[in-house]
């Protein structure tokens, strides 16, 4: 008689159990504290246990027991590979500095109730379960879960009319978009009878024209097509691509800071993992019936966002501006169909997040002694003196801006450059040309803002609090990592190589 051990590592989603667990404990913890007489501010004893709880997921992940071709968990809803596995990892250490570094600025905002950290760590839950989603029903739910907890993030400072109103208009059109995500779902388990992304990749795989085999089928492909048109539509409406994008400089303008990191640098990664699921994955025998599409709003995303960008005169919207065209670049690769594609797409999403989290991460820690309290946003003339009193974070800054620029020999330009190259291969010349174009239209506002660093003239200009010890090596050991993959950028394209190898070889 054969004993078998079971282990901790071999149960599917033990770390987003884990996860769950802590959330409600957290709950219990400050629902059962905020009743006391003397009623304690919560809001640092939860974020540090917040901290704790995804050093912890962290952890757990990496003890995690993977096989190439993913473990398919809970009726075949739930998929374990290293798409979702590399992908958890990433955001759950971008999450984690990002909670280092809005500590400060939730004391300044006076954001003390327990539940923002809370509401916080809900989002981050509905990124893991949109990662490893397999089935369209489970996404769904998770996409809400992330969804609504940004609506509250949004409107969580309830004294500022702008925040409410930011969070407001996030609601309304975030639930349409939800709506038309729905009808697209609901039109393809009509025509296919199921919901099951893997079995749509078996229904589907033969309809590729490049493929030795073709099969007949009764799902009639024009229907299809209006489904797949309401699910791109949703899900570019939640990744900010132009023209769908006009409700994100006012959301991201309006929400508080600590709220819009998460709203532009780290939902986007989980997006694009299950938008790369549906079309690269099931839908990639039907390519030739989203790639143009999508190809053309991708086009339109770096235009749009480069020329806007230029008469911008706030730092989040500069930066709102600046990450709708990122995305199009990202789509460009994305619409190619091939498996370089899917590769430079995961590492310049990477090497995205990364400089966006260390620009915003500067934005946070930077607080203005300014006689006007109110004012919290950031002229672009406010960062005129940073250069005198901080030279450490100007010199950070202004190579993070160089390399999403696109300057030689920075890492940025190395993943713009093969994106554009294999647009150039997948014979996408017109959108290869307009995106170099629009690429260096867009070295403009960055440039802008380093002239406004290190050589604009001015009398008197705004000084910042001094920082403390954690501030400037958080920031640092963020600007750190992203100098090591300019150094060598080889561990990057290896892991995007490794995932890339899901979608086409298994």
């Amino acid at each position: 008689m054969n004993n078998s051990l079971i282990l901790l590592k071999n149960i599917g989603l033990i770390s987003e159990m884990f996860f769950c667990m802590s959330l409600i404990y957290l709950i219990l913890f400050g629902s059962v504290l905020s009743t006391h007489k003397k009623y304690p501010i919560l809001q640092k004893i939860i974020l540090n246990l917040s901290i704790l709880i995804l050093f912890l997921y962290i952890l757990l992940n990496l003890n995690n027991n993977l096989s190439v071709t993913g473990n398919l968990l809970f009726n075949f809803t739930i998929i374990d590979d290293y798409l979702s596995f590399f992908s958890k990892i990433f955001i759950t250490s971008f999450c984690l500095i990002c909670l280092l570094v809005i500590k400060n600025y939730i004391k300044d905002q006076k954001l003390n109730q327990f539940e923002y950290s809370i509401i916080i760590m809900i989002s981050i839950l509905g990124f893991f379960l949109l990662c490893s989603s397999n089935d369209f029903i489970t996404a769904y739910l998770a996409i809400e879960l992330q969804s609504l907890a940004f609506y509250i993030m949004a409107a969580f400072k309830k004294d500022s009319f702008f925040s409410v109103e930011a969070g407001l208009k996030y609601f309304i059109l975030g639930s349409f978009s939800s709506a038309l995500l729905l009808f697209g779902f609901s039109l393809i388990y009509g025509l296919t009878g199921t919901l099951n992304l893997t079995d749509l990749k078996d229904l589907f795989f033969f309809l590729y024209p490049n493929a030795n085999v073709t099969v007949e089928t009764s799902v009639n492909t024009e229907l299809l097509q209006v489904a797949l048109f309401f699910l791109l539509t949703s899900l570019l409406f939640k990744l900010s691509v132009a023209p769908l994008h006009v409700w994100s400089p006012d959301v991201y303008e309006n929400s508080p800071t600590s709220s819009t990191i998460f709203f532009a640098v780290i939902s986007k990664l989980s997006l694009l993992v299950f938008t790369a699921r549906i079309f690269q994955f099931s839908f990639h025998g039907l390519i030739y019936n989203w790639r143009y599409l999508l190809l053309l709003l991708a086009v339109l995303s770096v235009i749009i966002g480069s020329f806007t960008a230029i008469s911008q005169k706030k730092l989040k919207s500069l930066l709102t501006y600046s990450s709708v065209s990122h995305i199009g670049y990202l789509l460009i690769s994305f619409s190619s169909g091939t498996f370089e594609g899917i590769q430079n797409l995961l590492a310049y999403i990477f090497i995205y997040m990364l400089a966006g989290l260390c620009i915003w991460s500067i934005f946070l820690v930077l607080r203005l002694k300014t006689f006007y309290i109110k004012k919290k946003n950031k002229d672009l003339t406010d960062m005129s003196l940073l250069i005198k009193m901080n030279s450490g974070l100007a010199l950070c800054f202004s190579i993070v801006l160089f390399s999403i620029a696109g300057f030689p020999p920075l890492v940025g330009f190395f993943t713009k450059m093969n994106i554009f190259l294999t647009s150039i291969e997948s014979f996408m010349y017109f959108a290869a040309i307009v995106a170099i174009l629009a690429s260096v239209v867009s070295t403009f506002y960055y440039i802008r803002v380093i002239k406004i660093l290190y050589f604009e003239e001015v009398i008197v200009g705004n000084l910042y609090y001094s920082l403390n010890y954690i501030e400037p090596f958080i920031v640092t050991s963020t600007f750190f990592c992203f100098m090591f993959f300019f150094i060598d950028p080889t561990y990057l394209y290896l892991i995007s190589y490794k995932i890339g190898l899901l979608f086409y070889f298994f």
